[in-house]
């Protein structure tokens, strides 16, 4: 694989949603990650004559698969899905869990299951490339919410994204940063806040996430080395820090 012809781009869908199209210069193939919406991808596969090697889903939530069987049948592009989905996901062609390798067109990723916001939720790691496709697990400043699964296990995926290599790239699905930012600088403001991270770096990403979305910029890929130094999520040294983080957002 010549890495250096890999490439990702983001389509925006809905009002905050991306899609990610991993690019192959060379042979002018993709795959996708999670078709929330068929069109927009569509055309941006057409107008610039992409063909597609197949789509990648996360979780099972409408946002993140509605348009993927249009999408796929359009090119008969395999569609990979996590096994425990099975039941929501019937017209996947292959099914994934952790430990598993996925080799599709000139792209390798390795399977996590990261349950939490679903029970089911995988996130794909490109190691070569240092890309991690984690759908809802985290966000700039922030995380999913737990809509079937537990603390523990949003606490011990988010961990595991921890553990990483610094110079990973994040590519979550929504941006979600600048009203996470809203919440750190609340926290940041309590006496009894769980957050160990310095004002300075947040200041800092404060200002550079004003200047990107000021241009149009999106906050995705966010940098996994920078997000652990200011994501109270990330922070947290504890499963009951955490729940105490995460209940505090949903009242937000």
């Amino acid at each position: 694989m010549n890495s250096g012809l890999l490439r990702v781009e983001l389509v925006p869908i809905f009002e905050d949603n991306y899609v990610f199209v991993l690019i192959d210069e060379d042979q002018g193939q993709a795959v996708v990650v999670d078709p929330g919406d068929a069109e927009p991808v569509l055309r941006f596969l057409k107008d610039r004559n992409i063909q597609l090697s197949g789509v990648l889903l996360t979780h099972h939530h409408n946002d993140h698969v509605g348009g993927v069987k249009a999408v796929a049948r359009s090119f008969n592009a395999p569609i990979f899905a996590p096994l425990k989905n099975k039941n929501q996901i019937p017209y996947a062609t292959t099914y994934v869990q952790e430990g598993d390798t996925l080799n599709v067109g000139r792209f390798s990723f390795s399977v996590f299951e990261l349950p939490g916001h679903t029970l089911g939720h995988v996130a794909y790691w490109c190691a070569e490339k240092k890309w991690l496709f984690s759908g809802d697990v985290v966000f700039g400043l922030g995380c999913g919410r737990l809509f079937e699964g537990t603390y523990d296990q949003m606490y011990g995926s988010l961990q595991r994204i921890k553990a990483l290599p610094e110079e990973t790239l994040i590519y979550c699905t929504h941006e979600y940063t600048e009203a996470n930012l809203q919440f750190c600088k609340m926290l940041s403001s309590l006496d009894d806040s769980p957050i160990t991270g310095d004002d300075e770096d947040l200041e800092m990403y404060e200002n550079e996430l004003t200047n990107r979305r000021g241009l149009d910029l999106p906050s995705v890929p966010l940098k996994l080395f920078i997000e652990k130094k200011v994501n109270p999520f990330l922070l947290a040294r504890s499963v009951q820090q955490f729940a105490y983080l995460r209940d505090l957002r949903n009242k937000q």
